[in-house]
């Protein structure tokens, strides 16, 4: 392609730099849309899959059969040292723990709530991704940790003596008496709504269970790694008789939901391509019916048809690349601004929408937006096939111009 072709495609874009600039603008502000959805969207999914496979999830659990359709008390996991001794040894498993839930009664001073009992081991939930994770106290033999809905519902205060009654594994009553070490405000909707949190010891204490728990929740070391765990732990000796799922298994909506984002970013897509086309084929449209005499003066002269159809396509990838790059600039500007603080919807209205809740598991809706390769791959593939479909009708129109008529126009 002859250089001079591309120097007069480049000055015919200064001809009227209004209409240009409003070219640019459209796409930019196109690509900037696309990439602040997409990198609010991949901050969102972010949350979400942090939180299902975080606290209350995991990336697997292990139950007895049955446990989680009935929550039935008896429904246990037997042995539960040696099924877990078998769960940690896994190369892809970074922890595992187990846990126990009751329903049970709590009675601060004469009226009774319903609540949950939560035995849990103390030290692995401690750490990050555990549902007292965050939490620097400790919990002695006879305390316990409030959810801070709970305890608000209630009227309890750390150091308050608490009556907890329920029923055993063994069919009898189950109760005691627990100090309120202090109010916690858990990662888990479960916790904060109704939990009595408790050590695994005082949990077994209380309910008459003996090495027994009724869930263990599995964190991998890499996400991606939850089925095949699954799969491996499935035909453990250890784990025979028992339901091993991932968490996409356990909460397959969520899963759904994941899925769905994806195609979030194509909806804005599709106005980022109505932008171009409008702008581009508004601009060069114009442009062209402008230089219908200087067309007609160079097919005179010799040039051919071909090279005033490469000049007005050339023309658009110009346009094209240059909002491209505005919009992408604008979008990692975003990007950078709210990096450290993130994006917190929850700000902008209740605490109703700051505890915002599915199957006890809270969704965090602070959200720090992520850009990724592809994202900006999309859009600018997007534009510039876009931008040549806008400009071939004008390209058309020029191609087919007699330079007699042309130089009359």
């Amino acid at each position: 392609m002859p250089p001079s072709t591309l120097r007069i495609a480049w000055r015919n874009l200064g001809r009227n730099r209004k209409r240009t600039a409003l070219a640019l603008l459209a796409i930019a502000v196109g690509q900037f849309a696309l990439l602040a959805t997409c990198g609010l969207m991949h901050g969102y999914t972010d949350n979400i899959r942090l939180a299902v496979t975080g606290p209350l999830i995991g990336h697997a659990q292990v139950h007895a059969p049955l446990w989680r359709k009935e929550r039935a008390l008896d429904l246990v996991i037997d042995d539960v040292d040696s099924v877990l001794a078998a769960v940690r040894a896994d190369a892809d498993v970074w922890s595992a723990a187990a846990r126990i839930y009751a329903p049970a009664l709590v009675a601060p001073r004469e009226e009774a709530f319903t609540s949950v009992v939560v035995g849990v081991d103390l030290e692995v939930e401690s750490a990050e991704y555990g549902l007292l994770s965050g939490l620097d106290e400790k919990l002695k033999g006879g305390e316990v940790f409030l959810g801070y809905r709970l305890a608000r519902k209630i009227g309890a205060e750390p150091g308050d003596e608490i009556a907890v009654v329920g029923q055993s594994a063994d069919g009898f009553l189950a109760n005691d008496l627990y100090k309120v070490r202090s109010i916690i405000k858990s990662p888990a909707d479960l916790v904060n709504q109704s939990g009595i949190v408790m050590s695994a010891e005082d949990a077994r204490r209380l309910l008459t269970m003996e090495n027994q728990a009724h869930e263990i929740v599995i964190r991998a070391r890499i996400s991606g790694v939850a089925e095949s765990i699954v799969e491996r732990l499935s035909r453990h000796p250890s784990l025979a008789g028992l339901e091993v799922l991932s968490w996409k298994s356990i909460v397959p909506e969520i899963h759904i939901v994941l899925k769905t984002t994806d195609y979030v970013g194509y909806f804005v897509l599709v106005i980022v391509i109505v932008a171009a086309v409008a702008g581009i084929a508004n601009t060069l449209m114009m442009a062209t019916f402008e230089r219908l005499h200087e067309f007609g003066m160079l097919l005179a002269l010799g040039c051919r048809p071909s090279r005033i159809v490469r000049m007005i396509l050339i023309e658009a990838l110009f346009l094209a690349a240059m909002g491209v790059v505005a919009g992408t600039a604008l979008g990692f500007l975003f990007v950078i601004a709210v990096s450290g603080s993130g994006v917190d919807f929850a700000s902008w209205g209740s605490e109703a929408l700051e505890d915002i809740a599915f199957k006890g598991l809270k969704l965090p809706i602070h959200i720090f937006p992520r850009i990724e390769p592809q994202d900006i791959v999309l859009g600018l593939i997007a534009v510039l096939v876009t931008s040549l479909v806008a400009a071939a009708w004008p390209a058309w129109i020029a191609a087919r111009l007699q330079p007699v008529e042309a130089m009359r126009a």
